[in-house]
């Protein structure tokens, strides 16, 4: 109970505050992502095919009706909001432990599949505007959203950590920095873990219970609030120890 008290405490927000500078490389690639797909695909709806897998998209495409579209953000099972929650949901845990694991190839796939995450995101928010459903689909989003981004941002950090540490040791041996590296990569992602499992809870209220856009956002920016309070508030007293 020690340990895991010390994990939650000091271990956890303690190796995600000292990974802050390569968390806002991975969030200003997630933003240039989203901003150049969104763009992209507002210009020329064809863009959008080359950039969302077709599972993801699942009918949500340019194509659709407003109808449609609205269908998918407010009802829980008749449209298949929940298959596609769902598959959202594996898609992001999937980048999120592949953006760690890469980190160990210079930090350049990383980075590339973080971007790529981006590119969908804003693809995806893009055809929800081009209806007029914008908003209604970041209020969505929100709910859950701001956790599971968040968890494949630092997931991102967490490998160019690695990546970095392989490239540029510094003035410590290659292996003593990797080492070092690893160690705070690891706990940060253990935390990623519990994120996304966060994640999903949010997710199925947000489908089943709160259809409220006004709500969902509030949720969504709780969700973050505490999210930067609990990293960058608490953890930061033990950014330069940990983890132990």
């Amino acid at each position: 109970m020690e340990d895991l008290g010390h994990f939650f405490t000091r271990g956890w927000p303690g190796a995600v505050a000292s990974l802050w500078r390569e968390t806002l490389v991975m969030a200003f690639l997630t933003i240039a992502g989203t901003v150049a797909a969104y763009m992209l695909v507002r210009a020329d709806p064809s863009w959008y095919g080359g950039i969302v897998p077709q599972g993801l998209a699942s009918g949500r495409d340019p194509g659709a009706s407003a109808e449609a579209l609205r269908a998918t953000l407010y009802h829980s099972r008749e449209d298949g909001l929940g298959v596609f929650a769902s598959f959202l949901f594996g898609h992001n845990a999937q980048i999120a432990i592949f953006a760690f694991a890469l980190g160990f190839a210079f930090v350049v796939p990383t980075a590339l599949l973080i971007f790529y995450n981006g590119l969908m995101l804003g693809a995806m928010i893009a055809v929800f505007a081009g209806k007029g459903l914008g908003l209604n689909f970041l209020a969505w989003l929100a709910i859950h959203g701001t956790t599971e981004l968040f968890a494949v941002i630092i997931a991102g950090a967490a490998g160019m950590r690695i990546g970095t540490a392989i490239a540029f040791p510094g003035r410590q041996a290659r292996m003593e920095a990797v080492v070092a590296a690893g160690r705070t990569a690891a706990v940060a992602t253990a935390g990623v873990v519990l994120m996304l499992a966060v994640a999903a809870i949010l997710e199925g209220v947000g489908r089943q219970v709160v259809t409220s856009d006004g709500t969902r956002a509030v949720i969504g920016a709780a969700m973050l609030a505490a999210w930067l309070v609990y990293y960058y508030g608490i953890g930061r007293r033990h950014a330069q120890r940990s983890p132990d």
